[in-house]
């Protein structure tokens, strides 16, 4: 290391006063030795103080260091993650829009990829169990929607759509079970409103006709315009002969939508129903 200039040049001079050396230099020699002894030790704690400070200045770049590292992984992390996220849900937003128009298949092969990204996300899994029930695998339909009960056993979504599938096979006992827990969920009025339509469809083909009808308007007190359950109101109306309800509820069913195959229907019963009750139009009177 270097000796500083000042100190340097006071040295020499010292080497030169030596070699002059007389008793009367003795005092100023003395004298010069230690100040600049004592510069050398002042400088010595000056640097010693410098190391230490720079030691606790080398720990916290350290510290800062590691944790922007960490930070680093952390937001690293989370646009991994964001980005699965939103790539799930443009995935289920697509899968979705194919389901309403009945493209099963097509939408099977979407959920398959949200499913690969995510493998116990809820909603593929009832999507993915809604498309294969819509193209009659229900037993495929039922393994999804165990899962989807594993992670959520309330999921009033995954109920329904098991209980359908029971009702479909002629498991009465376990679709009214299934179902009946839907339908007394509060979180999800949709769902609640379908398992009522679908514990009325059950009762209807048991031909306990009154329980369907309490089913059905039970379903109509939570979506005013299920045109199915108007549909299927007409129909229970008509087993008890009671033509001229059944006549208000499919008409009802028509008034909503009469392009849909099921306002088609509806318009058609209606026609039957009127005949039935002015004999003279079907004479052609």
């Amino acid at each position: 290391m270097k000796i500083p200039d000042e100190i340097s040049r006071r040295i020499d001079a010292l080497h030169k006063r030596l070699k002059k050396f007389s008793s009367q230099d003795e005092d100023d020699i003395r004298k010069e030795i230690k100040g600049i002894y004592m510069e050398i030790v002042n400088a010595q704690k000056a640097l010693t103080k410098a190391q230490e400070e720079l030691k606790v200045i080398t720990q916290e770049f350290r510290q800062r260091r590691s944790a922007y590292d960490e930070l680093s992984r952390f937001y690293s992390f989370v646009r991994s993650r964001t980005s699965a996220e939103l790539d799930i849900a443009t995935l289920l937003d697509k899968a979705w829009n194919l389901i309403c128009v009945d493209e099963f298949k097509e939408a099977l092969k979407v959920l398959k990829k949200a499913l690969f990204i995510d493998p116990e996300n809820i909603r593929a899994l009832g999507f993915t169990a809604l498309c294969l029930m819509n193209i009659g695998f229900y037993d495929e339909a039922m393994l999804y929607l165990q899962k989807v009960l594993v992670i959520e056993p309330e999921n009033a979504f995954a109920l329904n759509i098991l209980g359908y599938i029971c009702y479909k096979k002629g498991i009465w006992g376990e679709a009214i079970e299934h179902l009946t827990k839907a339908r007394k969920q509060v979180r999800d009025r949709t769902a609640s409103m379908y398992a009522n339509y679908y514990l009325g469809l059950i009762y209807l083909e048991r031909s306990m006709f009154n329980d369907a009808i309490k089913f059905f308007k039970a379903a109509l007190e939570i979506g005013s315009n299920f045109q199915d359950a108007y549909y299927y109101l007409g129909v229970a109306n008509t087993k008890k002969y009671e033509f001229k309800k059944a006549i208000e509820y499919f008409n009802k069913c028509s008034e909503i939508d009469n392009k849909t195959e099921i306002g088609r229907r509806a318009e058609e019963e209606a026609e039957k129903l009127r005949l039935l009750l002015e004999p003279k139009r079907l004479l052609g009177e």
